[in-house]
């Protein structure tokens, strides 16, 4: 009898992804809520649209100059908001050593990005602490549009 495997908690963001080929830009959040008297980490993620005729990489540096995401979201549509996913075995020294959940979540979520299609839109994965810039492309690990 072979024992039953528990679905991944990143099976959701799967699903999510799916749920929205239209989405141009799938942003990434990870955030806290309490959970059974605790405050543990949460990925939220959006899919969203660009407005017509906007950049979003100039968007991502007016939100950097300002240390505002607001200048960011302002200039997305949002299609779709997914529940939150309780990602706390990622971050075991939840507040502490952020930086290597965050290596290990990122990698796991890159996982999950279907490969692009010819005909499909291409989309643009940012992922951020809430409040904290700058957002990283999550398919190269690396920092987005910090250049102009």
């Amino acid at each position: 009898m072979s024992a039953a495997v528990a679905p991944s908690p990143l099976a959701g963001f799967a699903r999510f992804l799916q749920r929205h080929p239209e989405a141009g830009v799938i942003d990434i959040v990870v955030d806290t809520t309490d959970h059974n008297g605790a405050r543990v980490p949460v990925v939220a993620t959006g899919a969203y649209r660009l407005g017509d005729g906007v950049s979003l990489a100039e968007s991502a540096r007016m939100a950097y100059e300002n240390e505002d995401d607001g200048f960011l979201y302002d200039e997305l549509e949002l299609l779709d908001d997914a529940d939150d996913i309780i990602v706390v075995g990622f971050y075991p020294r939840w507040p502490n050593s952020t930086a290597e959940g965050d290596a290990a979540l990122m990698t796991a979520l890159r996982g999950l990005v279907p490969a692009h299609t010819d005909g499909a839109v291409r989309r643009t994965y940012l992922f951020h602490h809430v409040d904290r810039q700058p957002y990283i492309n999550l398919l190269t690990g690396k920092p987005f549009a910090v250049r102009g």
